[in-house]
């Protein structure tokens, strides 16, 4: 089938769905969601969304990127960075907690201040796309397999002597069970 603008289109529906299905929820959604970015592409960008990308500032790459169906700032940072467009302090769009329950053992209520927070917190980093892939990776495995939104295992974490998070956590327990 292939994945080029005109590739797709000329894809049928059926193959598109067939194509999605192991990647999630309702591939006939995202199989016409598929063909309507290809559509634009071709039209808009002749086929190139990469050089247009490219030709313009990154600001602008970004704000682009967010204008597709089901691409977010997560989304958009995460093509920037790993299609080494712009060095962005990217943050896993599933784990933006682990940076502010490190630093500060609680992590910003609504979804938008903690990647915010994270990606602040990464700004710190080398702007190297190297520096900055690496710790989005490290990000990534450390929230998934250990700093669990729900039930962390901070017994297991290498950092957690750092991590206030797991500090508190710790005294939390010690406290609760000198209490009983």
């Amino acid at each position: 089938m292939g994945v080029s603008p005109a590739q797709l289109l000329a894809a049928g529906i059926a193959t598109l769905r067939r194509a999605l299905a192991a990647g999630g929820m309702v591939p006939e959604v995202r199989a016409e969601r598929l063909r309507s970015i290809a559509r634009r592409v071709r039209d808009e960008f002749g086929g190139d969304l990469w050089g247009a990308l490219r030709r313009m500032p990154a600001a602008d790459a970004h704000r682009l990127l967010r204008s597709f169906p089901g691409i977010g700032t997560p989304g958009a940072d995460r093509m920037l960075l790993f299609g080494e467009r712009t060095p962005v302090a990217a943050v896993p769009s599933n784990c933006p907690h682990v940076v502010t329950r490190i630093e500060s053992g609680r992590v910003p209520a609504p979804y938008t201040a903690a990647y915010a927070r994270a990606r602040q917190a990464l700004e710190a980093l080398p702007a190297t796309f190297e520096a900055r892939r690496r710790a989005y990776l490290l990000l990534r495995t450390h929230g998934q397999e250990l700093c669990k939104t729900t039930r962390p295992r901070c017994g297991d974490c290498p950092i957690a002597a750092r991590c206030r998070f797991a500090m508190q956590r710790t005294r939390r327990r010690r406290t609760g069970a000198a209490a009983r």
